[in-house]
């Protein structure tokens, strides 16, 4: 990939607010080289709520494997994981 075109990579998180949440997306999301450029979080009550635009462009791993180590951390921290390429999300969503 052309190193000054992004591959944007939107991330949503969804669960039961507890602590800790943020720092194991966050964590894994830095480990895989992957750039984070805007998040927005809600908690509702004792729901948790993460969308992130990301610039998968630099990664140190392909999107496959970053989607598998991502359902890893999920399963730890109990929480659904959704990510997909800007394109297909915007296809999906009709934006």
């Amino acid at each position: 990939m052309n190193q000054n075109q992004k591959e944007q990579v939107v991330i949503t998180v969804l669960g039961a607010n507890k602590p800790g949440i943020l720092a194991g997306i966050t964590r894994a999301i830095a480990d895989a080289n992957v750039n984070v450029e805007d998040v927005s979080q809600k908690i509702m009550q004792d729901l948790f709520a993460l969308m992130m635009m990301t610039d998968f462009s630099q990664a140190n791993c392909s999107f496959e494997t970053f989607q598998s180590r991502m359902q890893e951390v999920a399963d730890q921290l109990k929480v659904r994981i959704f990510i997909q390429h800007e394109d297909v999300f915007r296809f999906q969503h009709r934006l």
